[in-house]
């Protein structure tokens, strides 16, 4: 059983190591938590008095379902992200924009324009020709985030990105989630219901049954209240407010 033990616990960690940090973070975290419930059932419905090949098989069936449910929170993030319009946010750049100061936006966009070898939009050009506009703010975007892969150097800027991440990918597997909450709802009432020999069989599986009732309406009640569109582009806007901002310390480096 030790032996058993070591490889399902050493695969594990073998598993969280493929993740970068930004992954782990914004990609199997969410993942974890959409698939909070069923993981709860999983653990409630199995017997781990002990450990046999069995058990073994099912823990790395877990570790390939979390990568491919980690797959998923990119793709459907990533459709959330297109659906709202957020990640880039250009619009933080225009003049009258108040999330990053007038005498600030004026510094760093010259600073920019020189980086690119281009000429900044005026106020005119903002009002009149907004697309034009707009696509140099985006170049400016695209430049920064290219000056700012340090993540040591640019940790708070690292950390909303991650937040926002989290948050997309939260949103893009909220539907699955709930899908998957209905499921288990559906098999905990069978289990309750019709009785089966080998969960009858199983220690206090009334009380483990309740729990995972619990779980569900707990989760899905996150999901319904605490994941939605507004808290994605809030951390959209903080996560491009950061990398303006960033600017100044490329000026600093630059002089």
């Amino acid at each position: 059983m030790q032996f058993v033990v070591w490889i399902i616990t050493g695969g594990y960690v073998e598993v969280f190591n493929q993740f970068d940090a930004y992954s782990l973070k914004a990609r199997v975290f969410p993942a974890l938590i959409a698939g909070l419930p069923t993981l709860t059932l999983l653990f409630l419905i199995v017997p781990w008095d002990h450990l046999d090949l069995s058990h073994l098989i099912a823990v790395a069936m877990g570790g390939v379902l979390l990568f491919a449910f980690a797959d998923m929170a990119r793709h459907r993030g990533r459709k959330v992200q297109e659906r709202l319009g957020t990640g880039e946010t250009p619009e933080q750049w225009l003049r009258g924009n108040p999330d990053v100061p007038e005498g600030s936006k004026d510094r760093y966009r010259d600073f920019v324009a020189d980086q690119l070898n281009q000429v900044a939009p005026t106020v005119e050009d903002e009002t009149l020709r907004p697309a034009l506009a707009k696509d140099f703010y985006r170049s400016a975007n695209a430049w920064l985030r290219e000056q700012t892969r340090d993540h040591s150097t640019y940790h708070l800027l690292f950390g909303e990105n991650i937040t926002y991440g989290f948050r997309r990918n939260l949103l893009g597997l909220k539907p699955t989630a709930l899908v998957c909450n209905i499921i288990v709802l559906a098999v905990c009432s069978g289990i309750f219901y019709f009785r089966p020999a080998y969960f009858t069989s199983l220690p206090n599986i009334d009380e483990k049954i309740m729990m995972a009732f619990a779980a569900v309406i707990l989760h899905s009640a996150y999901m319904i209240v605490a994941v939605h569109k507004s808290v994605v582009r809030e951390a959209s806007r903080a996560y491009g407010r950061q990398l303006i901002l960033s600017c100044e310390s490329l000026i600093r480096n630059a002089k």
